[in-house]
């Protein structure tokens, strides 16, 4: 199963929402629409930095999860529309900045990484927002 694979890999998770918090957050168009979806996923990564800057151990952060699996999704469902977005309007643009957001969220998932038992709990807690973005069309 595809899945299982994926699953495999220890920092896929990490890479798979960071790389795509920073194709959110460069994502940059004229139109309000494209405008409203942005300023929504900096909100939801400004969101999860500030959770994930308040776990200090395993205990915290297995409180912490549910928040977190929502504010995952919710950055998934994000990107996905823009994906929608792209496929109907090949014009949109990127600026070529990577904007601070992206970075504290790398950072902070990368502290937590390194507490033992927080690393899978993450990884279960991307699961399914990683898999959305990785399913099919």
């Amino acid at each position: 199963m595809f899945w299982t694979k994926v699953a495999q890999k220890p920092i896929f998770a990490l890479r798979a929402v960071y790389l795509g918090s920073i194709f959110f957050l460069l994502f940059g168009c004229s139109s309000m629409p494209e405008k409203k979806i942005r300023l929504e996923g900096k909100k939801i990564v400004r969101e999860l930095v500030a959770v994930l800057k308040q776990v200090e151990n395993h205990e915290e952060l297995q409180a912490s999860t549910p928040c977190l699996k929502k504010k995952f999704n919710k950055l998934a469902a994000l990107l996905l529309q823009i994906r929608f977005l792209q496929e109907k309007n090949k014009n949109l643009s990127f600026p070529d900045e990577p904007l601070e957001g992206s970075e504290a969220l790398f950072a902070e998932l990368a502290r937590l990484y390194e507490i033992p038992g927080c690393r899978e709990m993450i990884e279960q807690t991307q699961a399914e927002a990683v898999y959305c973005l990785l399913a099919p069309k």
